[in-house]
């Protein structure tokens, strides 16, 4: 990856980190996230090419025999099936922890997305009966970390809307960067 963009995005990753880090110390004992629960992590989040990027980074720096598994799971990753992140370990624990995309980092938290500002999800195992919550404590961090990803967009020269890069689902990206199945002649026929 690219220094300046791995450090973009990086600070990007900070961002989020900071902004999450104290609603966790507040709410504490109503969030179940912990290394060991992948209850998230069964959903077929789409992510930017560059977090891909930073994915693929992760991997090639694990033991050999970790990076194989990783992308035997990928490989037969199918969205449709609600199956877990091709990342995680038989213990539920991510093995890209350090090199997680955005998502992955605001998960357990209540989430607003700025495609449906009239919501606020969280995962069902977190926040069960909470009525204080305070919405600028949440709400306002994640509007910047909205504005954040569009500066780091413009500033990287990455392309928004029609023809732009589309997101793809974490296993893709980690098989984009596999090397291609060994044994036969590759291009077969020539």
């Amino acid at each position: 990856m690219d220094p300046r963009r791995r450090e973009r995005l990086r600070g990007h990753l900070r961002l989020i980190d900071d902004g999450v880090a104290p609603v966790v110390a507040r709410w504490r004992e109503h969030i179940r996230c912990a290394p060991g629960c992948g209850d998230c992590c069964h959903q077929s989040f789409r992510v930017s090419a560059l977090e891909g990027e930073l994915l693929r980074e992760g991997l090639a720096a694990l033991a050999p025999a970790v990076r194989d598994d990783i992308l035997a799971r990928a490989a037969a990753w199918q969205p449709e099936r609600r199956m877990p992140c091709p990342v995680l370990d038989e213990q539920a624990r991510c093995r890209l922890y350090d090199h997680r995309p955005r998502i992955c980092r605001k998960y357990g938290i209540p989430l607003w997305h700025p495609d449906r500002p009239h919501e606020v999800r969280t995962c069902a195992l977190n926040f069960r009966g909470v009525a204080d919550i305070d919405a600028d404590a949440i709400l306002e961090p994640q509007a910047e970390w909205a504005r954040d990803w569009i500066r780091l967009r413009d500033a990287l020269g990455i392309a928004r809307g029609p023809g732009a890069t589309p997101d793809d689902f974490i296993a893709a990206h980690l098989g984009a960067g596999a090397d291609p199945p060994r044994g036969g002649d590759p291009l077969p026929g020539l």
